[in-house]
């Protein structure tokens, strides 16, 4: 789980460098006067607002989730879930939308689980199956 979070940080930080460079080249054609088009005068500006949107939702909460992953200080709670709540890499409760790897569950069982978490990101560190529910042993019990 760390390192898959470790791997997302660095990429993130790469794209933000990227888009960085990118950004100081086509300034620099600006600055130079030899761009060939008129649009090409807006690529800086479109670069600005993508390094911006990348470095607010991605790079920054991963640096600051970083330091809770050094310490293994999580924050936790405790839901109700079923199949239908893990979506793709993604679990849906009703307060929150917690991430995890790929192929991280084979097939989750209906009932309780205690989710530590990193605190900005929502990015599922560790998932303890506590048991089953009241209606989950109530639909188990009435099935043929």
């Amino acid at each position: 789980m760390r390192w898959y979070f470790l791997f997302g940080l660095i990429a993130s930080f790469i794209m933000v460098i990227v888009l960085f460079v990118l950004m100081m080249v086509a300034l620099r054609k600006n600055w130079n006067h030899t761009n060939r088009s008129p649009f090409s005068y807006f690529i800086p500006l479109l670069l600005v607002v993508l390094l911006f949107y990348l470095a607010a939702s991605q790079f920054v909460p991963r640096v600051f989730d970083a330091v809770q992953i050094v310490f293994g200080q999580y924050d936790s709670t405790e839901v109700k879930l079923s199949e239908k709540n893990f979506v793709y890499n993604r679990i849906i409760t009703e307060e929150q939308i917690f991430f995890y790897p790929p192929s991280y569950f084979g097939n989750p069982e209906t009932g309780k689980y205690q989710i530590y978490f990193t605190e900005r990101t929502n990015y599922v560190m560790k998932l303890i199956y506590v048991g089953e529910t009241e209606d989950s042993a109530n639909v188990a019990d009435h099935s043929p």
